[in-house]
């Protein structure tokens, strides 16, 4: 492959043109362009990327002075990199590619120059330039030309003969299929009454189209089982279809309307009429995870002979089997390593306070469902529930949370900030700490949420985060609960972080801003302090030593389960819990006057129902997905590192019959219209979201979330890309396709080499599918010998 034409370079390129040249440069725009460092740093690169491509063109820049330097610093680059590679024809792929990535990497640190520059030019009128990288030598292979087909060579006037189209009365009923079939119509949105929703913070300002991001390492995601395998008849149903509403609609989102939503178990017991008008439902009794006796234990040799009844002698034993074991997991713990069994807080004595703490929600505000709710944990819905079931029973609550609301950058991560931060505001988060993530955003956007006119308004402290001045953000919070102050800070470490800060954002050294903060919070004479860190468990260990004066550590980073009890740090007094990853669990610390602080995990597990209020917000955050567009959202289509494009399932089933039917009858086919027509959550439809998208249409990157060229961008004008089809595993087959229905001539060579580029081997089938078959989204997928059960329900080879 030319080095041009390489998955890197052809990112780099495009990535360049929409960020770094955003307008035309002319000479009435910027006259001293040999004179300005940004300039002339964007041509180095620009000189750099062409000596490698060979031949590199730039649409839209027009200017001389442009043109002439760069044609200087193409010679300039050529001779580089000629002393480092030699003859061009011999050059090694690798060097080439580090090379681009240096000068492209080194293109960050002025591009903030040139888009200012950019944005304050009055003649801004066209769209960001495209750098076109093109490579053309004698020994590189032309492909033959296409021969135009009748459907290529049609104008946009041309319009069918009335006479020649079916009348309404001869159009066939449409067919339960499983793929979209028009019933919902995006142009039927009235999106009239959207103006009186109060927008989110994220609409108060241009969306600003962000790059693509590079890839980076993806967390390695916690385990939940699973059902195994596909179902026998995976055909999808045909659900009713979406009612086209607005924003203003979703406040019927409520319980008792037409679709419930169910609320979380509580605890039935027998009570007088008298009884239930003055006692509120107990709280629903946390999971005993793994204690509770098997079945066949409760039932014995008791039970009736048809095994419908049950003697109550048995049911009482079954009961005190299970008290002596809820009991004897919240003694087996042990308290040194935080190690032992479940804790049932229900049994607790109610808490003069208790810390309601989360972190690391790593960009999961919801379970995505794939794989059924029921096998999912976490969610901001079943949170709100949670802690509205606690202060119903009147708990005092004290939401804390560690950071990294979100987990990438862009336009998309932006507006997901803002809603968590509503979310959490909406459950009384009394105080916020920053992940590396968060920093990853906009200056703007955190001011925006950190910055509060009054102390008591804050929901962000911090001690060794600033956002451009320390007076917008306070260092610590001082929380009052019935007889008890609570005092609560965070610390970022800096070596979680995985990219630079803008040049805004101060990062204190942990160790002397916790000095620092303590001796404030000491001033304060709280009952209890708490620091909540963002970085690894040892780190955190390592400065509760330094700096003493902490009752409780919250350690978020970690991408393992929270322990069952507090960990003992050595060689210091304050205990140490964990998050654990994705939001998926809510520590409880209960604190007393004169007992011991007792803890329990609680994992946000299907018992708890959705909250109304927070099922609300998601339908927010989806319409404004869905108002911005991809465009919008920065998602411009890149062309595939094949350099090929997509032409649709049914293309394919045209040779390959068998195979496109067993395709037809999976859940693959169905992959859309899911989204289109939820079944669990189904009040709002997802397919405006693009990390629901990419695993469920065609012709996107799963797991970076963007579209290709030619890959699915619309619901109406993509059918033929609906589902998750062939080519999201073989790689696009236009030329494929083309070579074998003779629309292009090629030789028997060719037409090989254009077969065995699309054929997938067995042995690295497993790697494509884990794509989207993830711990996110299939954890079961990961287990030994799952891929063979998951094969043998799609399995097929070639041509009929």
């Amino acid at each position: 492959m030319p080095v041009s034409q390489s998955p890197f370079a052809l990112l780099a390129a495009e990535s360049l043109a929409a960020w770094g040249v955003g307008v035309r440069l002319t000479a009435s725009q910027l006259p001293n362009t040999a004179g300005s460092p940004a300039i002339y740093g964007l041509l180095r690169t620009c000189g750099v990327l062409a000596a490698i491509a060979g031949t590199m063109t730039l649409t839209g820049c027009g200017s001389p002075e442009f043109d002439a330097n760069l044609a200087a610093e193409i010679s300039t680059a050529s001779a580089n990199v000629s002393k480092i590679s030699g003859n061009r024809k011999e050059t090694n792929p690798a060097a080439l590619e580090s090379t681009i990535r240096d000068a492209y990497l080194d293109l960050n640190a002025l591009t903030e120059r040139v888009r200012r520059a950019d944005t304050e030019s009055p003649q801004q009128t066209s769209p960001a330039t495209t750098l076109v990288a093109m490579q053309a030598s004698e020994d590189d292979e032309v492909p033959a030309e296409p021969v135009e087909t009748a459907d290529e060579s049609a104008t946009e006037s041309d319009e069918p003969d009335d006479a020649d189209q079916p009348s309404d009365a001869d159009q066939p009923e449409a067919e339960t299929s499983g793929k979209f079939d028009g019933e919902f119509d995006p142009s039927e949105i009235d999106t009239s009454e959207d103006e009186i929703v109060e927008p989110s913070a994220s609409d108060w300002r241009n969306a600003e189209l962000v790059p693509t991001p590079l890839p980076r390492k993806e967390i390695v995601a916690e385990e939940v089982p699973t059902p195994l395998g596909i179902p026998e008849n995976p055909r999808v149903v045909r659900k009713p279809p979406i009612t086209p509403r607005t924003r203003a609609d979703v406040t019927s989102v409520v319980p008792g309307g037409p679709s419930p939503i169910a609320g979380s178990p509580v605890v039935a017991s027998p009570k007088t009429a008298d009884a239930e008008a003055n006692e509120s439902p107990r709280i629903a009794a946390s999971p005993v995870e793994s204690v509770r006796p098997s079945s066949d234990a409760l039932m014995s040799n008791d039970s009736n002979a048809d095994g419908t009844n049950q003697a109550p002698e048995t049911v009482q034993h079954g009961t005190q089997i299970l008290d002596q074991a809820v009991a004897a997991a919240e003694t087996a713990a042990l308290p040194g390593t935080g190690l032992g069994g479940p804790v049932d807080f229900t049994k607790w004595p109610t808490p003069e306070v208790a810390i309601f703490v989360t972190g690391q929600q790593h960009g999961y505000i919801e379970p995505c469902g794939c794989t059924g709710l029921e096998h999912q944990k976490g969610g901001v819905a079943r949170r709100m529930t949670f802690a509205t079931q606690l202060r119903d029973q009147g708990w005092e609550l004290l939401p804390v949370d560690a950071g990294n609301l979100i987990r990438r950058f862009g336009r998309q991560a932006e507006i997901k900030f803002h809603r968590s931060l509503e979310a959490l505001r909406k459950m009384g988060y009394v105080a916020v700490g920053f992940g590396p993530d968060d920093v990853r955003i906009g200056v703007g956007d955190l001011i925006q949420e950190a910055a509060a006119e009054k102390p008591e308004d804050a929901i962000y402290a911090s001690a060794n985060v600033v956002l451009l001045d320390p007076s917008l953000m306070p260092a610590y919070r001082i929380a009052e609960r019935a007889t008890m102050k609570v005092a609560i800070t965070s610390i970022l470490d800096p070596e979680s972080l995985e990219s630079t800060l803008n040049e805004e954002i101060i990062l204190g050294d942990p160790v002397e801003s916790t000095k620092a903060v303590i001796a404030d919070i000491k001033a304060e004479s709280p009952d209890y302090t708490v620091l909540t860190f963002y970085g690894t468990e040892e780190a955190a260990q390592k400065l509760v030593r330094e700096v003493p004066g902490f009752d409780l550590v919250v350690v978020a980073g970690g991408y393992g389960e929270p322990t069952y009890q507090p960990e003992a740090i050595e060689g210091s007094k304050t205990k140490m819990i964990l998050t654990g990853n994705k939001g998926m669990y809510v520590g409880l610390v209960g604190l007393y006057k004169d007992a011991e602080m007792r803890y329990a995990r609680v994992p946000l597990d299907d018992s708890f129902g959705d909250a109304p209020a927070m099922r609300q917000l998601m339908a927010e955050y989806q319409f404004q997905l869905r108002d911005l567009g991809l465009d919008n959202l920065g998602l411009k289509p890149i062309p595939h590192p094949s350099g090929e494009k997509f032409v649709g399932s049914e293309t394919c089933g045209e040779c390959h019959t068998t195979a496109y039917d067993i395709w037809e009858n999976s859940p693959h086919f169905g992959a859309t219209e899911s989204l289109v027509h939820p079944g669990e959550r189904g009040d709002v439809p997802r397919h405006f979201d693009p990390e629901c998208i990419s695993c469920h249409v065609t012709g996107w990157n799963a797991q970076n979330y963007y579209p290709y060229e030619s890959g699915y961008l619309d619901l109406d004008a993509h059918t033929h890309l609906h589902g998750n089809g062939c080519e999201n595993c073989h790689g696009p087959g236009e030329s494929h396709a083309a070579a074998e229905n003779g629309e292009i001539e090629v030789t028997d060579e060719q037409r090989a080499q254009l077969r065995a580029a699309m054929q997938l081997p067995l042995e690295k089938a497993r790697e494509k599918c884990m794509e989207c078959h993830d711990l996110d989204n299939s954890p079961d997928f990961h287990e030994e010998g799952a891929f063979d059960d998951y094969w043998a329900e799609v399995e097929h080879y070639g041509v009929d």
